[in-house]
């Protein structure tokens, strides 16, 4: 009897590992042009916004009417981009998604991690990386209430590298 189950057993991993990497089952859910075009103007924000506080315009100032738009507006496409990606959600767990933990434990993080986050596809894991690095701007930005030329570089820069991280991500199936 214990023999027929693990035989039972290893097929069915079998038959899922076949599935998965056959392509029935997918990380990633089809193509959805709103994500693309969402995360393209995304970037193309961010890259204005953090080359105005570069150059010393108001979005330098944490309080600035330009930097709460920015923030606002930017929190805003994530969440309607994570809800419309969990409502579409791909049968398989992204791989990476475990490792989430750790990022929203940090000091910089803003919002909560979803307690589902562990069955987060692939497109949701990188959304989440583009809030974790957006949360990362903003925390260095109202660290002293200015964002110095030199942050707007280099938390721009990784927001950006996450934003076309994503844009990737939801390419695969185009």
């Amino acid at each position: 009897m214990q023999i027929a189950a693990k035989r039972i057993s290893s097929i069915v991993a079998i038959l899922i590992f076949a599935l998965a990497t056959s392509g029935c089952i997918s990380a990633v859910a089809p193509y959805d042009s709103t994500f693309d075009q969402s995360l393209n103007k995304f970037s193309e924000d961010t890259a204005k916004f953090t080359a105005a506080a570069k150059a010393g315009g108001p979005e330098r100032i944490y309080k600035s009417r330009e930097t709460v738009e920015y923030y606002a507006a930017s929190y805003n496409v994530l969440d309607r981009l994570s809800e419309r990606a969990a409502k579409t959600r791909a049968r398989a767990p992204c791989p990476g998604s475990k490792a989430l933990l750790a990022f929203s434990q940090l000091p910089s993080s803003i919002g909560p991690l979803p307690q589902d986050y562990q069955s987060f596809d692939c497109r949701e894991y990188q959304l989440y990386g583009v809030r974790y690095y957006l949360d990362q701007l903003n925390y260095g930005h109202r660290n002293d209430g200015v964002l110095k030329p030199g942050e707007a570089q280099n938390y721009g820069g990784q927001l950006q590298n996450a934003i076309l991280g994503a844009i990737s991500t939801f390419s695969l199936t185009k």
